[in-house]
């Protein structure tokens, strides 16, 4: 949609974390899916892949949908949050994280912006010493609507007192970049494998391979 633009200069800088920063999905699916196997279902790829970037209710509302399972949905986020929580050791930064963060270091504000509850949220950040980076997090238990709407967006942006035509995002799914990109921000994606024909052309401003392209697309002083 917008890919003929080439870079753009942010005011501020608002991430997503799982599969952005932190390789975590590989985790997540896992955790997931001994989830449903304890309970009778068979989690695979293809519906985790349709869950990424939305939050553990909405997983627990396509187990339930899949599976005939019932589901709390309270109850089974803090289950599947713990659980994951007890694994954060196994979780490594995606490659060009810690650059982009040092670069930016003194010359922007920086938001978290993530689906996850904010207790894991914060587990993650303390577990790769990045808690003093970060001005504003928001979790996916702050806002009424998760993402693709564009609320978690919207409150990252008023949190930092920038307005979020001047925020740039980093997503690495389809549903933060929609979400992105409806919150009237700069959206660089940063999706995990191929993206062509997955709809990220339609909604990002640039589509990226990596942290390290995504620093070629913003510019800052």
């Amino acid at each position: 949609m917008s890919q003929h633009i080439e870079t753009f200069s942010p005011q501020a800088l608002v991430l997503d974390m799982d599969g952005l920063m932190v390789d975590s999905e590989p985790l997540w699916f896992q955790v997931e899916r001994d989830f449903a196997a304890q309970r009778g279902g068979e989690w695979t790829h293809e519906l985790a892949r349709r869950c990424i970037g939305r939050g553990t209710p909405f997983t627990l509302r396509v187990m339930s949908e899949e599976f005939g399972i019932t589901i709390s949905a309270a109850h089974d986020t803090s289950e599947i949050t713990r659980a994951f929580m007890r694994r954060v050791g196994e979780l490594a930064l995606k490659p060009g994280c810690r650059e982009l963060l040092d670069e930016v270091a003194g010359r922007l504000p920086l938001a978290v912006a993530s689906s996850s509850p904010r207790r894991l949220i914060q587990a993650v950040l303390e577990a790769f010493d990045m808690v003093p980076r970060f001005a504003a997090v928001v979790s996916g238990e702050e806002v009424l609507h998760p993402k693709p709407a564009p609320d978690i967006f919207k409150r990252a942006a008023a949190d930092l007192g920038v307005p979020a035509a001047a925020c740039a995002v980093l997503e690495d799914s389809l549903a933060g970049a929609t979400a992105g990109r409806a919150a009237g921000m700069f959206v660089v994606a940063v999706p995990e494998g191929p993206w062509e024909g997955r709809g990220f052309e339609e909604v990002a401003h640039r589509v990226v391979p990596d942290l390290f392209g995504a620093r070629g697309t913003l510019v800052w002083r």
